[in-house]
């Protein structure tokens, strides 16, 4: 985890600014117990070491994002915030610094459950990210292990071997793929893995470009797309792919730092500041046509470092993320006519959308 934060700081401090504003005089709405159906929760990952991490409310009708949702409702800082899970009743935070699962009740967001990870020796065992599928929560940690956590029980039930440094992970046609990342730079990172879900065992790896990272999604047509991020120096370029859950055949698409998804457009966010044969861009890609068009005018941040799409509306958000200050979200429609601006909180870096 530290040498990714020492990474991504200097290159964030390179491309970004070290003062925050936003357009939005209006103050954020006060947390407290809210109908959870209606838009989706803001992850602040928050600063290294600053217990500054949050979770805000974002309301797709009235545009507005509340304050700090686990502060108000447990009387503390969550500490800091990696992944954010919806399943159920329920919402699962995985805490990476901290090496805990916090398990909150998802109508007032009071905590049900602390898991503290550790292993045999005492060592703090640091999660990563999350899926859930058949009543249980899955989530990469790294010791190089996927955990399943039984939601009715709130335990650990079982727990497997994948590979270094495992990070984002998705379900696909009853397998688990799971990016293995090049977390020591040392260039061994290039790998997905696949856990048959049904045995709880690692299958196989899946070679791709050097280091998948922080996105593991499925699309409309049953692929997983996700993004080798190289060595952060252009070497490979940042890029999306996407593999066949049938035959796990891997494709490359185009250059991308970011994605979401919705149909058969893909926003993308290219970022890499060592680029040199593509231009930084917000753009969308047509899966259909094969075709590229720009979204949002990059220069309008200091730092775009985030994107999602609400899968309701279609709304596009973009989030910059200057670095050490409140981080803003950029609200779009989705035929890129900018809606709003909202401030969010330290280091915004997901948006997880409520969808039942």
């Amino acid at each position: 985890m530290k040498k990714y934060w020492y990474k991504m700081t200097i290159i964030t401090m390179v491309l970004g600014v070290f003062t925050a504003c936003s357009d939005d005089d209006e103050p954020k709405i006060p947390a407290g117990p809210i109908a959870p159906t209606n838009g989706a929760y803001i992850i602040n990952t928050g600063n290294d070491g600053a217990n500054n991490a949050s979770i805000q409310w974002y309301d797709r009708e009235k545009l507005t994002v509340s304050t700090d949702l686990f502060a108000t409702a447990n009387g503390k800082n969550i500490g800091d915030a990696q992944d954010l899970c919806i399943y159920g009743s329920k919402i699962y935070i995985t805490c990476t610094n901290s090496a805990k699962i916090e398990i909150v009740d998802r109508k007032d967001f009071t905590c049900i459950k602390t898991l503290n990870l550790i292993n045999e020796a005492g060592q703090p065992i640091k999660p990563r990210y999350m899926a859930a599928t058949g009543g249980n929560v899955y989530f990469t940690a790294y010791d190089g292990t996927v955990s399943l956590l039984d939601t009715t029980s709130l335990s650990i039930t079982k727990k497997i071997e994948v590979g270094k440094y495992p990070e984002a992970l998705t379900v696909a046609n009853g397998k688990l793929y799971i990016n293995l990342s090049n977390y020591e730079m040392d260039g061994t990172g290039k790998f997905v893995a696949v856990v048959n879900l049904t045995s709880f065992t690692k299958t196989k790896e899946i070679e791709v470009l050097l280091n998948p990272y922080d996105t593991s999604i499925v699309g409309e047509d049953g692929k997983v797309y996700f993004i080798s991020c190289g060595d952060f120096s252009g070497n490979p370029a940042q890029t999306l792919q996407c593999i066949n859950p049938q035959n796990d055949e891997v494709t490359v698409i185009c250059p991308a730092s970011k994605i979401a998804m919705k149909g058969n457009k893909i926003y993308v966010i290219y970022a890499e500041y060592y680029a040199s044969a593509d231009p930084k861009r917000i753009s969308v890609y047509d899966m259909n046509t094969k075709e590229t068009t720009e979204f949002a005018n990059y220069n309008d941040f200091s730092n775009p470092g985030a994107i999602a799409v609400d899968p309701i509306s279609g709304d596009v958000i973009i989030i910059d993320q200057p670095y050490s200050v409140l981080n803003d979200i950029y609200i779009y429609s989705s035929d890129g006519v900018l809606k709003k601006k909202l401030e969010t909180g330290y280091y915004t870096t997901n948006i997880r959308f409520v969808t039942e």
